[in-house]
Formats: structure tokens, C-alpha cells, sequence
């Protein structure tokens, strides 16, 4: 089930994006809303969509909640933000989406 959502593209972002978040970036959730500069595709929308799910049942905990999977995984010797937690639960959404199965 999809969950209710807004999704905002907003072209500018793409450069102010590189230099303030990631310097690939493409989207970025808050609370319900997908923000991203191009339109995103099935598979990329289902990673954000992951992350919207997650806003749904920490709320604004799930900032702080980010924020420590982040610490987490340099703890553990990973990189912030492609070993966190959080990040590997949408990668596996997309990836349900792009094999059409669950990939565990």
C-alpha cells in the first residue's frame, strides 16, 4: 500500500543539493513530502517512499533516531550515510520494486 504522500520538484535544487547534502543526491523526505529536482522513477520512488513510512511511525523522532544509525554505522566502520540503518530498509524497498520480489 502506498502511503499518502506529496512529492515537490523543484529543478533548482539540484546544484544547492550537491553542496548541502550529498553531491549525488537526488531526493530528500520530510515527514510526507518528497522533495527532489527531477521526477523520480518507480524504484526511486519506492526508497522514498520507505522513508516516508518510517516518518509515519517515529514522527520527528526519526530525526534523532537517523541521526544515531548514522553514528551507528561510522561506529561500526561504515560510511554514515550508505550503512545506515534506515538507508538499507529503502534500498531493499527499491530493490522489491526493481526485481519484483522480496529481496530479504
Amino acid at each position: 500500500m502506498t502511503p499518502n504522500h506529496r512529492a515537490h520538484i523543484l529543478p533548482l535544487l539540484r546544484t544547492i543539493g550537491g553542496r548541502v547534502l550529498l553531491p549525488n543526491w537526488l531526493a530528500i523526505t520530510i515527514g510526507r513530502d518528497i522533495v527532489s529536482w527531477r521526477p523520480l522513477d518507480e524504484i526511486e520512488l519506492a526508497h522514498e517512499l520507505a522513508h516516508v513510512r518510517q516518518w509515519d511511525r517515529y514522527g520527528v523522532l526519526f530525526i534523532a533516531r537517523y541521526a544515531r544509525a548514522s553514528w551507528r554505522a561510522v561506529q561500526a566502520g561504515g560510511d554514515w550515510y550508505r550503512d545506515n540503518a534506515f538507508e538499507v530498509a529503502a534500498r531493499h524497498a527499491a530493490a522489491r520494486v526493481a526485481t519484483g520480489r522480496d529481496v530479504g
